[in-house]
């Protein structure tokens, strides 16, 4: 066990110093190449009024103009880094395959849809839309069960470990529920990276906490992964502290997300994990919530959604909110373990 935390930390030096180099580079070409945050005013989906809330509590007079593809640094350096120096396996295969699909997945939504049209009135409407972020969902749940065949095929993911006692045999009915259920994890995930340090802040804890519960379990073939994504992580954070000099966007928040489910899900961890993100799912179910009540109900749950945002149009402060949900994550991430070494 001492030689592979040994070796985990030297990734997770290694990780850090690349991303060290790399980050200022990546800030640079972001600007060249104008993939900035330029919040505009748009008509909601509603038609009823405007997103003007949302450009006061994002103080767009401020904050437009920040790049907003930094996840490019989590997407291109922890495959990288993984493949060159950590040891390989078929499911690592698999989760490093997932983790680069997703990352593209969420650079073309940024690059294209965001960046690339964000004068396109029209189109902005369009994005804010139930109909447009369910044909995106189908879209990423036909990737995901691409993903989870790809696992399947290894040989290695015949049943699904709930705990020490309950297991499913995998089927395709069965892949089809996970692949439906991981990009769910992947929405939820995303959806987090919406104040300055919060998805990043809490994703630190997540993997960090995922560390140790599968150190304690003896299961080491994902450490070095783990170690690499979590040197990548700090110094993610540390362009994201508030005021951040770039926002991840769906590049980092997409693969992270699918990283830690599929580590829990092949871990037999799946209730551990669901545990340590609860944050990022209850921010997921908040958007659901308003979007499910605005299209069949006209009537909003929330000021604004998700429920980050909520808070801050009741005036509370982005340091605030962010911090206490660090602080739920680590309870989570607490239990989480707990009931991962029952």
């Amino acid at each position: 066990m001492t030689d592979i935390l040994k070796e985990s930390l030297q990734y997770l030096f290694i990780s850090t110093a690349i991303s060290m180099l790399f980050a200022p580079i990546m800030i640079n070409i972001l600007y060249r190449f104008n993939q900035v945050s330029e919040i505009k005013k748009t008509k909601l989906a509603s038609e009823q009024g405007t997103n003007s809330v949302f450009m006061r509590i994002m103080r767009t007079a401020k904050t437009n103009g920040t790049p907003n593809m930094g996840g490019v640094l989590i997407w291109l350096i922890v495959p990288l880094v993984t493949y060159i120096f950590a040891p390989q396996f078929s499911q690592l295969n698999a989760l490093l395959a997932g983790f680069l699909l997703f990352g593209f997945w969420g650079f073309i939504d940024v690059a294209v849809f965001t960046n690339g049209l964000k004068n396109n009135e029209k189109f902005r409407a369009l994005q804010e839309t139930f109909e447009w972020r369910l044909i995106k969902l189908v879209i990423a749940i036909i990737l995901n069960i691409g993903i989870m065949y790809m696992l399947y095929k290894t040989g290695t993911f015949d049943t699904l470990s709930l705990t020490n006692t309950i297991a499913i045999s995998v089927t395709p009915a069965i892949l089809i529920l996970l692949a439906i259920i991981g990009q769910f994890a992947i929405y939820s995930g995303e959806l987090t990276d919406g104040l300055d340090g919060l998805m990043v802040g809490i994703f630190i804890i997540i993997t960090t906490a995922m560390f140790f519960l599968l150190t304690v379990q003896q299961q080491y073939d994902y450490l070095p992964f783990l170690a690499i994504t979590l040197g990548v992580l700090i110094v993610d954070l540390y362009f994201n502290i508030p005021p951040a000099r770039f926002w991840n966007g769906g590049p980092g928040a997409m693969p992270i997300s699918f990283a830690m489910f599929f580590i829990g899900l092949t871990t037999g961890n799946i209730i551990p994990y669901f545990l340590m993100s609860f944050v990022t799912w209850i921010i997921m179910l908040s958007s659901a919530i308003q979007m499910i009540s605005i299209k069949f109900f006209h009537k909003k749950v929330f000021k604004i959604a998700p429920i980050h945002h909520h808070f801050q149009a009741m005036g509370w402060p982005q340091y605030k909110i962010t911090m206490r949900f660090w602080l739920f994550t680590l309870f989570g991430c607490i239990l989480g373990i707990y009931i991962g070494v029952l």
